[in-house]
C-alpha cells in the first residue's frame, strides 16, 4: 500500500514541531535555483535524486510544480523558512509568464490550424506561424500588396511621387528624424494605395486601412491575422495566405 505524504517535502516532524529536513530542504533550494536559471519542470524532475517520499523515488513535473507553488517554504507560524520571499516571488513571476505564453501558444495553434484550407499536411505550427508573421509584415510594409491585381497600369499621383522623393532624401541624411521618416513611409504607402483602382473595395479598403496603422513585429497578432487572413494554404510545402478579399500572398523564401 502506497503511503500518502502528509508533510510537505522539505520538512519533518520532531517533538511535535515541523523542522527542515536537511537533504529535502537542500533539494527545495536547488529546485528554486534551477527554475530561476531557466530549467523546465520536467528538466528539474529528471535530475532530482532525493526521493519525493519513500514510495516515489522518480520525480514528475507535477511534484516539482507543487514545490514552487508552496508558500509554506517562505515560513509560517508552523513551518520554518527554507526559501526567502524574494526568491519565491521571482519564481512565481516566471511561472506565471510561462503559463501566459503557453495559453497564448495554444490560442495561436487553434487559430492557425483552424485557418488551413483543404487537407492539413504534416507541417509544424511554428513554421506556419513564421510564414504568416512574414506575410503580415510584408503587407504592413506595403499595404498595396493586398489590393486585387486588375488589368490596369499603375500610375502614381504627383503627391505620391513627392512623398517617395522625400523618403529617399531623408534616408540619405544620417541625421534624419527616424520618427518623421517612419510617419512619411506610412503616409506614402497610403497614398500609393489610393492611386490603385480595383474591385472588391468593401473588403479591401478596411483591410488596407488597418494595415497602414500597424508596425512590423516578430509576434503573431491574433486579432490582426483574423481581420486580414481568411485561409492558410499549404501546397507542396509553400505556405500562402488567402486574404479576406481573395488575394493570395505567398510567404517569401519558400
Amino acid at each position: 500500500m502506497k503511503k500518502i505524504r502528509n508533510i510537505p517535502f522539505g520538512y519533518m516532524m520532531k517533538k511535535g514541531r515541523y523542522i527542515a529536513e536537511p537533504s529535502e530542504s537542500e533539494a527545495v533550494v536547488m529546485i528554486y535555483k534551477m527554475y530561476l536559471n531557466g530549467m523546465s519542470l520536467k528538466d528539474i524532475a529528471d535530475v532530482m535524486t532525493v526521493p519525493y517520499n519513500a514510495d516515489k523515488s522518480v520525480w514528475t513535473l507535477n511534484m516539482v510544480k507543487r514545490i514552487i507553488e508552496n508558500k509554506k517554504y517562505t515560513g509560517t507560524s508552523d513551518y520554518p523558512q527554507i526559501i526567502d520571499n524574494a526568491t519565491f516571488d521571482a519564481v512565481r513571476a516566471i511561472a506565471d509568464e510561462r503559463y501566459d505564453r503557453m495559453n497564448t501558444a495554444d490560442d495561436e495553434t487553434k487559430l492557425l490550424r483552424g485557418m488551413i484550407k483543404g487537407r492539413r499536411p504534416r507541417i509544424s505550427t511554428e513554421k506556419i506561424r513564421t510564414a504568416i508573421v512574414q506575410i503580415i509584415n510584408s503587407l504592413i510594409s506595403d499595404p498595396t500588396l493586398a489590393a486585387p491585381k486588375g488589368n490596369y497600369e499603375y500610375t502614381p499621383s504627383r503627391e505620391t511621387i513627392d512623398a517617395y522623393d522625400k523618403i529617399r532624401t531623408l534616408m540619405q541624411d544620417p541625421d534624419a528624424d527616424t520618427e518623421q521618416l517612419e510617419k512619411l513611409i506610412f503616409e506614402a504607402a497610403s497614398l500609393r494605395y489610393k492611386d490603385c483602382h480595383y474591385d472588391n473595395r468593401d473588403k479591401t479598403i478596411p483591410m488596407i486601412d488597418t494595415l497602414t496603422k500597424q508596425k512590423p513585429t516578430t509576434n503573431l497578432d491574433i486579432e490582426l491575422v483574423k481581420s486580414v487572413v481568411k485561409y492558410i494554404i499549404i501546397d507542396n510545402g509553400v505556405i500562402s495566405a488567402e486574404l479576406v478579399n481573395g488575394v493570395i500572398i505567398p510567404s517569401q523564401g519558400e
